[in-house]
């Protein structure tokens, strides 16, 4: 886009660009209708590879629009002209935290505040079931009211490049290395707990001056996020509390399940500056941990349950009232260099019987070929009155293009939307839920099985949006109580994957 005088929707002049990155800019603009200064951002949809990237862009945008919180970037106006998908936010004054860390770390105390309300803002977010996917000092801006706001919310799931650190991979959205999580990294299902691992490298990047992890290249710094344990802040930063270096830590887990429960707890941590409460510890505070794609999960003020190994990918779905962050993480549990060095530990076993072992040559002069045959078993074994045993490689865990319904989009939208209804079924009998919050879910689901046996990919949309905001506002109004959510909150994220699944399936 050139830097000559331009409108948008007829109403937005931009003026000088603010800010670029691989695939959008931001501009200064004037909003010619009300007569205001605004940060208008833009995304060239030629660029996203992602057919169904604008109308992505539209409902991630909508749903951003919904958010109304101190530390979250006003949306005013979001839309597509042409190949250009725009979004008009107010405009911050800055600076960034990325600018302020160009100037070396931030005082204890203010890294204490940011934290607090970077979380704040994430508990906003994931109670609509936004994922930021790109927590990051670049995204975290100050405001003219002395507060912080994170900006980019919705755009990353467009896969906007951001310098030269930015990573993508089919059906992943793109991050930056330093602040990506593990799971985000491989490739995994990504929720709101992955925001919360990068706020642990903001946070210890705000202390020590630096990000915890930050190699020569991105697939080198993503390999340390996988595999090498976090260091102590305190390594660089010894006058860092003791609570805040384990808060740190724990967000800095490598499994999702063992970081903090949610945004809200990682609040209360950095409010009452104490030991942030992660899932199985013996603890009795009320929480609201964050879901990524997902709505917030509210804990009750018991002791949480501790935590169930998650079942094999094709156990079918798991309990419906098993807690959020205790839900199996979809795809391979480990790097693909492992599976292959245990498929070759295999092989070299079987080569080695099939060579040396039992029915080899009674000649002592006898050795094996120089070149280990590959061949199955039962064509290159020499016969033998005994069944001789048999090793083979281990199965690797089927991926999730592998599981049942993952071939049939259809199918997956009609088991989630049965898993939900009978849960809210179950609740309003119980009286666990109130009885106009249930039959607004009720009528929402069977307006999603309606449209899915039309085959209306787009109306099938409209309602996924609106329950997600239906259903955050009754858990914000506590017509849905924490209990009730603690049951429904991986029910409506299953349903909500799944119909976003068949919409990009659908085309």
């Amino acid at each position: 886009m050139s830097t000559e005088e331009r409108a948008l929707a007829g109403r937005y002049v931009l003026g000088d660009p603010i800010g670029r990155g691989g695939m959008g800019e931001v501009w200064r603009a004037t909003d010619t209708v009300l007569g205001r200064e605004v940060a208008v951002k833009t995304i060239d949809l030629g660029r996203v590879p992602d057919e169904a990237g604008a109308a992505r862009f539209e409902r991630e945008a909508k749903v951003t629009a919904g958010i109304s919180h101190p530390n979250v970037v006003t949306v005013h106006d979001t839309g597509v002209e042409g190949d250009t998908a725009y979004l008009v936010m107010e405009l911050l004054p800055g600076p960034s935290l990325a600018q302020q860390l160009a100037d070396g770390p931030l005082p204890v105390e203010e890294v204490v505040s940011v934290g607090r309300q970077v979380a704040s803002a994430l508990e906003a977010a994931h109670a609509r079931g936004l994922v930021h996917r790109d927590i990051k000092p670049g995204n975290v801006v100050h405001a003219d009211d002395g507060r912080v706001r994170v900006v980019d919310f919705g755009i990353t799931q467009l896969g906007e490049a951001t310098g030269g650190q930015a990573l993508t991979a089919t059906n992943t959205v793109m991050g930056t290395a330093e602040y990506l999580a593990p799971e985000q990294a491989l490739g995994q299902r990504v929720d709101g707990r992955a925001d919360l691992y990068a706020l642990g490298c903001v946070l210890y990047a705000l202390l020590a001056g630096r990000p915890p992890f930050s190699a020569a290249t991105p697939v080198a710094t993503v390999m340390q996020h996988t595999s090498d344990p976090a260091p102590d802040v305190r390594a660089l930063r010894p006058d860092t509390p003791a609570w805040l270096a384990s808060l740190v830590a724990a967000l800095l887990a490598k499994d999702p399940a063992d970081r903090p429960v949610g945004a809200a707890a990682v609040v209360e941590s950095l409010t009452t500056r104490t030991a942030p409460a992660v899932a199985g510890a013996a603890a009795a505070t009320t929480v609201i941990p964050a879901s990524g794609a997902d709505p917030t999960q509210r804990l009750s003020r018991t002791a949480p349950v501790p935590p169930v190994p998650p079942p094999p990918l094709d156990a079918g779905p798991t309990t419906r009232s098993e807690r959020y962050d205790q839900e199996p993480r979809r795809g391979s549990s480990a790097p693909l260099w492992v599976i292959a060095l245990v498929a070759l530990a295999a092989v070299a076993l079987l080569g080695w019987y099939l060579f040396l072992g039992p029915g080899a040559s009674d000649d002592p002069s006898a050795t094996p070929s120089s070149t280990p045959t590959t061949s199955a078993p039962s064509s290159a074994a020499p016969e033998t009155s005994e069944p001789a045993p048999t090793t083979s490689a281990p199965e690797p865990t089927p991926s999730p293009s592998e599981s049942p319904t993952a071939d049939d989009p259809a199918q997956a939208v009609s088991d989630a939307s049965a898993a939900l209804a009978d849960e809210v079924d179950a609740l309003d009998r119980e009286g666990g839920i109130d009885k106009d919050a249930a039959k607004t879910l009720q009528q929402e689901i069977r307006d999603i099985d309606k449209a899915l046996r039309d085959g209306d990919a787009g109306t099938l949309v409209d309602v996924r949006n609106s329950m997600l905001e239906e259903y955050g506002t009754n858990v914000d109004s506590g017509a849905i109580p924490p209990e009730a959510a603690d049951r429904l909150d991986p029910l409506v994220q299953d349903l909500a994957d799944a119909v976003d699944a068949y919409d990009e399936a659908q085309g």
